[in-house]
């Protein structure tokens, strides 16, 4: 175990309230935007998630993820760790230590592993005004216009750049800015004549919008003695179901073996216009993803990676994104 010399006061609040010793505090992998610690009392063993600052006009994680450990312990309960309080006034909740066995990155899971996240998925669009209730964010991304998704992923390769990089990386580097510039432009004629030609709308109706998990796919799961359980629910809120359902699909780190569709099945709303829907903005969302596995081309975004881990060597980071970017872009 890796004791803390000094531990952020969000998590010394909720060791205190729990009756834990802060000399129990360890350190598990967070994100960018986030801390992440064990804590142990008694016999029991809890989660502590401690959030950074909301910046006006952009998605609350925080509250994204609160409102959906709630909802999900009211509409689904088991699918998810149990969620145990929060504190606003420190943007930091704590949850159930969950004990198993996680998805190993590349591992492909099984129909059955993939009819469970569907459940998990139906569950929580069985009722659409107890959602409402409960669920008030907008999910991470959550356009309602397709075009607002290309506009996206200009933004994305706006920022990428390959100065900041060592010269053994830069051409490679330029190459796949080249490669995705030429297919964002590819996919703004498609979609601007799938729409011209009345294949499918542009704009949702809010009405048709589900609540998605968010980043929901087996990369944020475990398998327990009671079944597979769902975390991280920061990009939740209400969304576009083809994006929900596209991006299930996609998420490239536990990728699925095929494309079973099992997700789009657990919606009652999916018909004949969202599975038109789903053609125009899959591989769009296949750009993003791509643009996502490229992060490290953004300065900024380079600096917060390598900074997550000071032992983390920038060379063969770059060049494993760069080639995890490369298969992915040629993957069918």
């Amino acid at each position: 175990m890796i004791h803390l010399i000094d531990p952020p006061t969000f998590a010394i609040n909720w060791c205190h309230k729990l009756g834990a010793s802060p000399d129990t505090l360890e350190p598990l992998q967070g994100g960018i935007n986030n801390q992440v610690f064990r804590c142990k009392a008694a016999d029991h063993r809890f989660v502590l998630k401690g959030y950074a600052a909301h910046r006006a006009g952009e998605h609350d994680r925080f509250k994204a993820e609160v409102e959906l450990l709630i909802y999900a312990g009211t509409v689904a309960p088991g699918f998810t760790p149990q969620f145990m309080g929060s504190d606003d006034t420190n943007r930091s909740l704590v949850l159930e230590s969950l004990e198993g066995e996680g998805f190993q990155e590349g591992m492909h899971p099984s129909r059955d592993d993939i009819d469970y996240a569907a459940n998990f998925f139906r569950r929580l669009n069985g009722g659409i005004e107890l959602a409402k209730r409960h669920v008030n964010s907008s999910a991470a991304d959550g356009f309602l216009r397709i075009t607002d998704h290309l506009q996206n992923i200009e933004k994305r390769t706006s920022a990428m750049t390959v100065e900041h990089l060592s010269a053994n990386y830069r051409a490679k580097a330029e190459a796949l800015i080249k490669c995705v510039r030429r297919e964002l432009d590819h996919l703004q004629e498609r979609t601007a004549r799938l729409i011209a030609e009345g294949h499918c709308d542009d704009v949702l109706d809010p009405i048709d919008r589900c609540v998605s998990p968010g980043d929901f796919g087996f990369h944020n799961a475990i398998r327990t003695s009671t079944g597979i359980k769902f975390f991280d629910f920061e990009f939740a809120g209400w969304d576009d179901p083809v994006k929900a359902v596209a991006d299930f699909d996609l998420q490239p780190r536990v990728p699925l073996n095929q494309r079973l569709r099992v997700l789009s099945e657990a919606l009652p709303q999916w018909r004949e216009g969202l599975s038109k829907r789903y053609y125009a903005l899959f591989p769009i969302l296949k750009l993003k993803w791509a643009c996502i596995i490229m992060a490290v081309l953004n300065p900024d975004r380079y600096a917060q990676i390598t900074a997550l881990d000071n032992n983390q060597a920038s060379e063969p980071l770059v060049q494993a994104k760069l080639r995890l970017a490369q298969n992915y872009l040629t993957k069918e």
